[in-house]
């Protein structure tokens, strides 16, 4: 306390000092304040022990369930939902060749490769790559053994062997 007294009395002599005095040196004086901090100690609450289940008021009563079926009144109106349609447009014959040429292409062991395949009018054009020249010719046949099949233009190129 004497600390803050003595900055006090420093403040105010410079204050009171002439202001036309030639040169006077002020300085001032930071006081720190004794202040200690002491955080409150811990507080415990008692808390009395409580019945922790629910009583149902006395004017509740249970009523057991009925057996018996319900019947809606007769005034009740039903909405059922339309059925639903698909529909697709029918296959057309040169769709049903050109599935049957990918199938009977496809389960060939003996051809490997990438090959197309495009029908119009029975007329059957084969596309793409194959390894060998004979894989080649092995898929014009497996084309040509197709029902409904009346000609086959063989595009295929081989990687090997042209």
């Amino acid at each position: 306390m004497t600390r803050l007294k003595a900055a006090l009395a420093l403040a105010l002599a410079a204050a009171a000092a002439p202001a036309f005095a030639a040169t006077e040196e002020v300085t001032s004086v930071y006081v720190v304040p004794d202040y200690h901090y002491t955080p409150p100690a811990t507080t415990y609450y008692y808390v009395p022990p409580t019945n922790d289940y629910y009583v149902p008021p006395a004017n509740d009563y249970y009523y057991v369930p009925s057996t018996t079926a319900y019947y809606p009144p007769s005034t009740t109106t039903v909405y059922y939902e339309p059925p639903i349609v698909v529909t697709a447009p029918p296959e057309t014959s040169d769709q049903a060749i050109n599935d049957s040429v990918v199938d009977t292409i496809a389960s060939d062991p003996r051809i490997s490769g990438r090959i197309g395949s495009d029908t119009f009018n029975g007329n059957v054009t084969l596309n793409g790559r194959v390894g060998t020249p004979m894989q080649a010719e092995l898929a014009a046949r497996d084309a040509r053994s197709v029902d409904g099949v009346n000609d086959v233009e063989n595009r295929i190129r081989p990687v090997v062997g042209e």
